[in-house]
């Protein structure tokens, strides 16, 4: 069982946090489809810090003999999700910006080519 201090400070974080992302949402700070990862993991916090026993249950179920060590391994694993799909925004970022420059440099290309023939013309 975890303690009750736990359980408070884990039902007061979950609940800041959530609080603190529904401002940043509404307020165009982060944008809703990178926050939906981090709603879920804050329901899921919320969730467990109201029912403690829920611990006991899941680390039983993943061979751990102490509920407190099970939550650390959760939030590694929620870190990591979040990570992994930072990355995945970073490279999909990553590879528009290199199509856009070379849009960009066409794009340039073609303008100079125009501006020769106008002047070759006159």
């Amino acid at each position: 069982m975890i303690s009750y201090k736990l359980q408070v400070i884990l039902l007061i974080g979950s609940v800041l946090c959530f609080v603190l992302l529904i401002n940043m949402i509404r307020k165009y700070r982060i944008e809703l489809k990178y926050s939906m990862l981090w709603l879920c993991i804050m329901l899921i916090v919320l969730v467990l810090s109201i029912f403690p026993s829920s611990f006991e249950t899941i680390a039983g179920l993943m061979g751990i003999e102490i509920p407190v060590n099970a939550l650390f391994l959760l939030s590694i694993f929620g870190v990591t999700l979040i990570l992994f799909s930072l990355t995945i925004v970073i490279s999909r970022s990553t590879i528009k910006v290199k199509e856009l420059s070379q849009e960009i440099g066409l794009l340039k290309y073609e303008v100079e080519e125009l501006k020769r023939t106008k002047n070759n013309e006159k």
